[in-house]
Order: C-alpha cells, then sequence, then structure tokens
C-alpha cells in the first residue's frame, strides 16, 4: 500500500511539475514512444530495462536501510556510532535518489506536455506510470517497514519486494509501449 502510495503521490509531483515548468527540458525535440503509431518490442526491452537498473540501485540502497533497523545497532562489525550515523544516513541517500527518479521523469513529462493539447493529457500516463513507480518504490516500502517493525530475515523481505518488482516493471513497459500511446495520441497538440 505504501509503494501505490508513493506511486500515485510521486506522479502527481511529475505532473505537476511538468505543467509548471517554464523553460526547456533536456528531453525536448527527441522523439516519445508514448507518441508514436510505431511498436516494437525492443522499445519494451529498452524500458524495461532502465527501469531495471533504477530498481537495482534502490534495492542496493534498501537492503542496507532494511539491515540497520532490523538487526541491533550492536550487532554488527561496525560500531554503534557507526551504525547509528548509517541509520540516518542511509534513508537521507534514499530520498535523494527519490528526487534524481521525480527529475528525470518530470524532464521527459516535460517534454511529453509540451506536445499535447492539455496538462491534463498527462494524466493518461497514469496506466503505465502506476504500476512503474509503485514496482520502483516497492523495495524502499518493505524497508521503510524494517523502521517501524524490524524483520526476522530483511534479505528475504526485500527479495520478495524485487521478485513483486520485476514483472510489474515489464508489465508496465508493455504497457506504455503497448497501450499508452493509443490514449495520448488522440490528445496531442
Amino acid at each position: 500500500m505504501a509503494a501505490l502510495s508513493g506511486s500515485l503521490a510521486l506522479q502527481a509531483a511529475i505532473v505537476s511539475t511538468a505543467a509548471l515548468r517554464s523553460g526547456s527540458s533536456s528531453y525536448d525535440g527527441s522523439s516519445s514512444v508514448l507518441l508514436s503509431h510505431q511498436h516494437h518490442i525492443s522499445d519494451v526491452a529498452v524500458i524495461a530495462s532502465l527501469n531495471i537498473a533504477w530498481l537495482v540501485a534502490i534495492s542496493m540502497l534498501a537492503w542496507p536501510i532494511a539491515r540497520l533497523w532490523s538487526w541491533g545497532i550492536h550487532d554488527t562489525w561496525d560500531r554503534p556510532g557507526v551504525n547509528a550515523a548509517a541509520r540516518i544516513v542511509y534513508p537521507l541517500v534514499a530520498v535523494c535518489l527519490l528526487v534524481g527518479l521525480w527529475w528525470v521523469f518530470s524532464q521527459q513529462a516535460g517534454a511529453l506536455d509540451a506536445r499535447l493539447v492539455s496538462h491534463w493529457a498527462l494524466f493518461a500516463t497514469l496506466v503505465h506510470g502506476t504500476p512503474e513507480l509503485g514496482a520502483l518504490l516497492l523495495p524502499l516500502a518493505a524497508a521503510a517497514s524494517c523502521i517501524v517493525a524490524p524483520a526476522t530475515k530483511p534479505g528475504r523481505l526485500l527479495l520478495r519486494a524485487v521478485s513483486v518488482s520485476i514483472p510489474l516493471i515489464l508489465v508496465a513497459a508493455f504497457v506504455e509501449v503497448y497501450l499508452t500511446p493509443h490514449l495520448l495520441i488522440p490528445l496531442q497538440a
């Protein structure tokens, strides 16, 4: 539920930023699979692989968060002071990673927004964005759950989250290439 809520909040921030932005985006002038009449399995592969790269980065960050909050502060080889500091630093790095994710997607949405009849048309991306961003946030949500209720086996918890995330990313990539363009092309300016 936390991953879904986070996904919807992140999408609202992305769409709002794209709608309110002024100036150019680094993605202006580039072609978008979302406005393409040509659908290729290679596009699915590229989108899925980029999102899996994000998932790997997020999962690599989720592991120490889950581990540090599930184990006692004295249960590792590190000094307790290091563990206490890491309990603060790793979540801050996670926030920075999420800000980077927001920035990249809002730049892409801004370039797309300039080619649509209305800012509201960007909400058509919710169809693929919800499972896509939900999948990316799932390992962090699992790690954050360890802050509230420490897990006896945080590694297994994260593996389950990633095992759910990968199929979601693949489904989202197919939806992004084969369904979302049918929703956006009629809204093209």
